[in-house]
């Protein structure tokens, strides 16, 4: 199998249990890490990978943590322009209900995309510092990456200012009242005891203020897949 063929826009708009999509998303996570070819293909973020990384899995993520054993809710994700990347679908009634969710990322950025492919090239990487590339990719230019110490307090509120600013570009945009956004952070740079509840503290107290209004609920979800908040959903998907 060709790393393009791993991804097709038709599986990945399935519609699907909490558990039937978990199955499938390690399926997805298996065949990538079957050769070198398909690890690098996985890494460089080429066709769908990108939104299966920052959409799809994450959907996975929150339905392992709010869906299990619930077979009358089911989740697509969807792939295109549309203003929300999945649907919740509650078929408890005659009359289905449907929630939309909207992902953010604050770690998959430019500079996380230039550490991928440095990772391709020479095997690890720096995930601190800055990163640049001389040039163009298509010239030749070569990526740098300075390593650097981590000041954990600089770093926690870094990442709130990055919440502020990825948060303050879905505010200006519009969206269905029945949509909820998910937000997703690295928790494994922010997992100590003393940082975690500071940013419970902010995402409860100041982000879910900002937000009420504009999206039916908030979810918190952590790149390690152990993260799960939740703040202001109104109804009952």
């Amino acid at each position: 199998m060709s790393p393009e063929t791993i991804l097709r826009k038709e599986d990945c708009e399935a519609l699907r249990t909490a558990e039937e999509l978990i199955v499938w998303i390690e399926s997805v996570h298996a065949q990538f890490e079957a050769t070198d070819a398909t690890r690098a293909y996985a890494r460089m973020g080429k066709g769908l990978v990108k939104p299966f990384h920052e959409e799809i899995v994450p959907l996975g993520d929150l339905a392992r943590h709010k869906y299990l054993g619930q077979p009358h809710f089911c989740l697509r994700p969807k792939i295109g322009n549309q203003n929300y990347d999945a649907e919740i679908i509650n078929k408890s009634s005659s009359h289905e209900h449907i929630k939309r969710i909207e992902f953010t990322s604050t770690y998959r950025d430019a500079d996380f995309a230039l550490r991928l492919e440095y990772l391709n090239q020479h095997g690890a990487v720096f995930m601190s510092g800055p990163v640049w590339r001389d040039g163009t990719k298509a010239s030749g230019g070569q990526i740098h990456v300075v390593p650097e110490c981590i000041d954990y307090d600089n770093n926690l509120n870094d990442l709130t200012d990055l919440i502020k600013r990825r948060v303050s570009i879905k505010l200006g945009l519009s969206y269905a009242p029945n949509t909820i956004i998910a937000i997703v952070f690295d928790d494994v740079r922010h997992r100590s005891t003393t940082h975690l509840p500071q940013l419970q503290t902010y995402l409860r107290d100041t982000l879910s203020d900002q937000i009420r209004g504009k999206f039916c609920g908030i979810f918190i979800l952590g790149t390690s897949g152990k993260t799960f908040l939740e703040y202001s959903e109104t109804s009952s998907v």
